[in-house]
């Protein structure tokens, strides 16, 4: 069995095997979870074993190279170029076989850099259902079972939606398809009634320590504060993402802190406002992932749980000195601030809008007295 590309899930492993071994496999399955949990590289695996593996040289082969099969076939989220009228994922391929090489574990963030899409949006349309709609009933290449994985499946917009619900429908005779999502409440609720449904849990913290060097300082603090995540252990080791998100938080509460009755520290607010909104949508995703966190942190120290706080600063910052301004006044509100934004980044809404709001409410919630 071919799971060499998985770090743990032993449990999720065992599941799939069994579904194979006992000719159960449904025809539709929707994973959910984190893309740093592994729903990638256990759909790859387990597609493959839903093919023809003799036809699939597995030895000294990347997991790129592995994926080129006749019969299998990928769709995940992608932008036209240029001036073209419609694009289609056939037309990444090559940077979906690097991604998959590079970053197995990687989050729509990461795809969406590695293709360079800036501030667009990327999406799974209408144009790629139906041309996966006229493959899928071709008769298959080797005569066997033919695999769909749609990486994103959230990311489809309503007609692409409704399309694929059609395929689901009726589906080709030993035809396989695998959806991988991280929020399934974007789903329409009969899409996902009509798969099978795994979550794919956090990775063990044993199974992330074995992927680390252990003479790397403080492994333990950096898998502890990953939560599962492999990716996100990635980005924790080569401190790039959270310094940066970091400094820009920072920026946003000192000039939050200043901005209460001076209209002339009012413009530095919306400057940095401007500045979240010209990010890409997942970098803004990001950000305000790592805001959430950060004001819970800060509210725990006022509580002296220091165990249960993950912040450590790549800025030279004390969260203890902010911690007494994150109270039983406000957390709720700071929480649902981030939360709420993050939810209207998710539908499309106006990045300037949402982030100038953001900087408002962020500098009367700063400002609220305790009692």
């Amino acid at each position: 069995m071919i799971w060499t590309e998985v770090i743990g899930q032993q449990r999720i492993i065992k599941q799939l095997e069994h579904l194979i071994n006992s000719n159960q496999v449904p025809h539709a399955q929707l994973l959910t979870g984190i893309s740093g949990y592994g729903g990638l590289p256990l759909s790859v695996a387990f597609a493959m074993h839903l093919l023809n593996e003799e036809f699939i040289d597995t030895s000294n082969k990347s997991l790129g190279e592995k994926i080129q099969h006749p019969d299998f076939h990928f769709i995940y989220p992608i932008v036209k170029r240029g001036s073209e009228k419609i694009a289609y994922s056939t037309d990444y391929a090559s940077e979906w076989r690097e991604f998959l090489n590079e970053t197995p574990y990687g989050n729509y963030n990461d795809w969406f850099e590695s293709i360079n899409v800036g501030n667009k949006q990327g999406m799974i349309g209408v144009g790629e259902i139906e041309k996966l709609h006229q493959k899928i009933y071709l008769k298959s290449y080797t005569g066997g079972n033919k695999v769909c994985i749609i990486w994103g499946v959230e990311k489809m917009n309503k007609e692409a939606s409704n399309a694929f619900l059609k395929l689901l429908e009726e589906p080709p005779q030993k035809t396989y398809f695998i959806l991988l999502t991280e929020e399934s409440e974007m789903l329409l609720p009969t899409l996902i009634s009509r798969c099978q449904h795994i979550t794919i849990p956090p990775i063990y913290d044993a199974d992330l320590k074995t992927t680390v060097n252990e003479e790397i300082e403080n492994v333990d603090l950096y898998i502890s504060q990953a939560e599962g995540d492999f990716n996100r252990l990635q980005m924790l080791l080569q401190n790039t993402n959270n310094k940066e998100h970091e400094a820009l938080l920072i920026q946003g509460l000192r000039t939050a802190f200043k901005a209460k009755g001076n209209k002339s520290v009012v413009i530095d607010l919306m400057e940095w406002s401007r500045k979240l909104s010209v990010l890409g949508r997942e970098d803004q995703k990001a950000f305000l992932n790592y805001g959430t966190q950060f004001f819970r942190d800060a509210f725990l120290i006022n509580y002296s749980l220091h165990e249960l706080v993950h912040f450590r600063s790549e800025n030279n910052f004390d969260l203890n000195k902010l911690a007494p301004f994150v109270n039983n006044e406000n957390i709720q509100d700071l929480i649902s601030l981030f939360e709420n934004s993050r939810y209207h980044i998710l539908r499309n809404a106006n990045a300037k809008m949402i982030f100038a709001e953001l900087g408002l409410q962020l500098t009367r919630l700063l400002n609220k007295p305790s009692t």
